[in-house]
């Protein structure tokens, strides 16, 4: 990922992964997944390109919105640890315990429950509510976030049902971005939920995610992988505006 030529750079980094960039250098990644652990585990191999190499990246922050792997992956995680020596996680307690029991310091690690904030070099992180209820995988104290860095506000869903309670986080904005999981299956908003809650939130733009790492099967059924339902839905209610980003790409902000 290529340094922003000014302001904030975002890079998509596949199912809802980010890395936030500031713009004195500093990184952030927002529930990175680099390996392929998940392959082994439940038999969901990746087809997302890897965009970052944990093993050489340097990183300031690391948050992760829950536990499942694809959100804290474990492999990702020592690697980053070890190339980022100074790096924070902030996580909510679920993951504080599994980082810890990884081998991961102590003084490392923040745990940040639903309306927690937290700063971390240049980044401030509002830890607010979401609801992931996966049968046999219940994510209790999963969260959405809000990030705020060089005075840019970024929302971002998590991984999370639609609920009326997330729209509390309006509080916080405006939102230059509003990252939203659309893929309506596992314990997730579809694309035409998350449509209404960008409606809601308002950013002045609507990114969706959650519908890339895996093919399509392994997502199960019903699910909405087609970003385009999600930035038509956007538009038919009037807003927000939308963009779709592959694996990858930057948006700087």
């Amino acid at each position: 990922m290529r340094a922003p030529d000014s302001g904030v750079a975002m890079t998509v980094l596949g199912q809802s992964g980010i890395a936030l960039r500031a713009p004195t250098g500093e990184l952030l990644l927002v529930d990175p997944y680099f390996s392929d652990y998940l392959r082994d585990e439940l038999g969901l191999a990746r087809v997302a390109p890897v965009v970052l190499d944990p093993e050489t990246t340097v990183v300031t922050t690391l948050v992760s919105t829950h536990w499942h792997p694809d959100h804290l992956d474990p492999p990702t995680c020592r690697a980053l640890a070890r190339s980022s020596p100074g790096m924070t996680f902030l996580a909510p307690p679920g993951c504080v315990t599994r980082l810890r029991g990884w081998g991961i310091a102590q003084d490392r690690v923040i745990s940040m429950e639903r309306g927690e904030t937290a700063t971390s070099g240049p980044f401030t992180v509002h830890a607010e509510y979401a609801r992931h209820d996966v049968p046999g995988w219940i994510a209790e104290d999963a969260v959405s976030l809000v990030l705020e860095v060089s005075g840019i506000r970024i929302y971002h869903s998590g991984d999370t049902e639609y609920d009326a309670r997330l729209r509390a986080a309006k509080r916080l904005g405006p939102f230059a971005v509003g990252l939203f999981v659309i893929n309506g299956t596992g314990g997730n908003m579809n694309a035409l939920e998350a449509a209404l809650l960008a409606h809601q939130l308002e950013p002045a733009l609507a990114v969706p995610v959650h519908y890339d790492l895996w093919a399509a099967e392994g997502y199960g059924p019903e699910a909405t992988l087609d970003p385009g339902q999600f930035t038509a839905t956007c538009e038919r209610l009037g807003g927000p505006s939308t963009r779709v980003l592959a694996v990858g790409e930057t948006l700087e902000l």
